[in-house]
């Protein structure tokens, strides 16, 4: 007896296939849950909606940024913007090798903390009320301060990259040689720190995101394989 025969058999007798996704979920019973479902199930419902590859995996990156494990990382890294608006403001005089780092510092974690203050308000207004929260984006000009503060964040961060390749590593200590030619430590290591530390993030968050959409999409297709087998077996 050969594999598609034993699985035909187990399809007439009843038995359920405990790797296969629809022994659990449907997509009918999907849509009648909106809440109270986990993210697989709400991932997989999106690519079964979705018309092409892109719009599955912008769905999926806005379900995975409204996780609470999404929403504990952002609240953590807000940490990091806020000692560098600290240390930037308290070290503005620290720098001659060029002032501009100090202001990069403190720009930097200025705008840092807009954006994931952005970010956990609108994971916040979403689990109080997601139709209202998607109402009233346009109206409030949420998603054009949103898409702005991005921008911004995107052309510092390229800045930061400049700091860190024209300079490489300075003198931390004036000296008499050169006494213009020295930055205090800690700004020009929260400039290492915040270019490190964005680089790190992003990249992991494209990574979670990379094997979750190749998951699912395998898992798919598994799925329709197992579909049609079981239509050869009628």
């Amino acid at each position: 007896m050969n594999k598609q025969q034993q699985q035909c058999i187990s399809s007439k007798f009843g038995e359920e296939n405990p790797g296969g996704y629809p022994s659990r979920w449907s997509v009918p019973e999907l849509k009648e849950r909106q809440s109270n479902i986990s993210v697989y199930s709400r991932i997989f419902e999106e690519y079964t909606d979705a018309e092409h590859f892109l719009e599955f995996t912008y769905k999926t990156a806005s379900i995975l940024m409204e996780t609470k494990t999404a929403s504990f990382v952002f609240a953590v890294s807000l940490v990091l913007p806020l000692i560098m608006i600290g240390v930037g403001i308290s070290n503005l005089e620290e720098c001659p090798l060029d002032r501009n780092i100090p202001v990069f510092v403190l720009v930097g974690g200025a705008i840092a903390s807009l954006k994931l203050l952005q970010v956990l308000w609108k994971q916040y207004s979403r689990r109080r009320g997601p139709g209202e929260e998607e109402a009233t984006d346009t109206h409030n000009g949420s998603i054009f301060m949103d898409v702005l503060t991005t921008l911004i964040l995107v052309v510092w961060f390229i800045y930061g990259n400049h700091i860190i390749y024209r300079y490489r590593i300075p003198r931390f200590e004036q000296t008499t040689e050169d006494p213009e030619h020295w930055c205090t430590k800690n700004v020009y290591m929260l400039t290492v720190i915040s270019v490190a530390y964005t680089y790190a993030l992003v990249s992991l968050m494209v990574l979670i995101l990379f094997i979750v959409v190749c998951t699912v999409h395998f898992q798919n297709r598994r799925q329709v394989i197992q579909e049609t087998d079981d239509a050869e077996c009628t």
